[in-house]
């Protein structure tokens, strides 16, 4: 009996990944800007519900400046990194002005290097320029137009995210004007208390799981403030810190977005101590993550460390980019679930 029970409980646990898996890669693209407004409707829903019965003040006008709001300062701070990133460029393009100091420097290694080998230093010289114009010929051929290809797919990924965002709102909306008609109706089905229970569990874990990536966040952003400081590279090191860290927790973008051309504008202006410093910082910054990540993530939800970076690799893998947080998510919900077929509520 003892045996069947247990094989009973493998296959749910089986079960339950598979369906973790199938839900994250097909369902969850197709609904997540009506989760996203869920979440949102039900962790405002105690201020949405006071301002309502103290204030009478409906619901979902509440819920439209509140949106209004995180929109303003979202706009704020895009305004905030855009005119960072510009200062940045612009100092690129006036950086081009040096091309010829990168010459110089790029002959007199050649020099060096002919030196110790014992090699005609000018014949090393053509050999260099003409590799790199190889080099410069593949880029045009190749990399151009996948890179104007790309571009298309990144205005068209544009297209698709501002449609997801409109959707989310209006879904917000919509939500927070018949949310206690929708409560009222899911406590009609048999599995009500359950599911909500699930859900209270998996959203404890999504909260320290997201409260562990701010603190993350927040290191690296002190770091950054503290290098570009140093560096003297920046007017404003704070703006630039904030901007550099906050793209540090985006999956694609990452810190070396800014630091890598950065440090090659500092050397090509000779600046070297600068481009040192910066050097150093994105190599802190880079290792402060991949420490802190799976260290802080592991001891707030219970997970071990190696199930946290292991679980970011393979999400990557069958998820892609979006892995980065899908994966500790399927996670998460699989412990969760695990532990209500363990403790025999299903």
């Amino acid at each position: 009996m003892d045996a069947i029970l247990k094989n009973k409980i493998v296959w749910k646990k089986i079960g339950i990944i598979a369906g973790v898996y199938l839900g994250m890669k097909y369902l969850v693209p197709l609904v997540i800007p009506f989760l996203i407004a869920a979440l949102i409707v039900c962790g405002c829903w105690p201020v949405l519900h006071w301002m309502q019965k103290r204030l009478h003040i409906k619901p979902p006008v509440v819920m439209a400046v509140l949106l209004l709001g995180v929109a303003f300062l979202i706009m704020v701070g895009c305004y905030i990194l855009g005119k960072e990133l510009g200062s940045l460029l612009l100092r690129f393009c006036t950086g081009t002005q040096y091309l010829g100091q990168a010459e110089r420097f790029l002959y007199d290694c050649c020099d060096s290097v002919g030196e110790m080998l014992h090699i005609e230093s000018s014949g090393l010289r053509i050999f260099v320029t003409e590799q790199i114009n190889i080099f410069l010929d593949h880029a045009q051929q190749k990399v151009l137009p996948g890179a104007m290809g790309g571009s298309w797919q990144f205005l068209k990924n544009t297209g698709s995210w501002v449609a997801a965002v409109f959707v989310t709102g209006i879904s917000v909306l919509l939500l927070a004007a018949d949310f206690e008609k929708l409560k009222d109706i899911g406590k009609k089905w048999p599995v009500y208390e359950s599911t909500v229970h699930t859900i209270k569990g998996i959203l404890h874990s999504v909260g320290g799981y997201l409260k562990a990536q701010a603190i993350i966040m927040g290191i690296v952003i002190l770091l950054c403030m503290i290098g570009i400081w140093i560096s003297g590279s920046s007017k404003s090191p704070i703006l630039a810190g904030i901007g550099i860290g906050c793209l540090d927790a985006l999956p694609v973008f990452g810190t070396g977005t800014i630091f890598v051309p950065w440090i090659l504008i500092q050397v090509i202006q000779q600046k070297y101590t600068s481009a040192v410093i910066l050097a150093i910082t994105y190599g802190v910054c880079m290792l402060t993550r991949e420490f802190l990540e799976p260290k802080l993530i592991g001891n707030r939800l219970g997970i071990l460390p190696i199930l946290i970076l292991m679980s970011v690799y393979v999400g990557v893998k069958i998820y892609g980019a979006g892995g980065i947080l899908l994966g500790p998510l399927s996670v998460l919900l699989i412990q969760e679930l695990w532990e209500r077929v363990d403790g025999g509520i299903w």
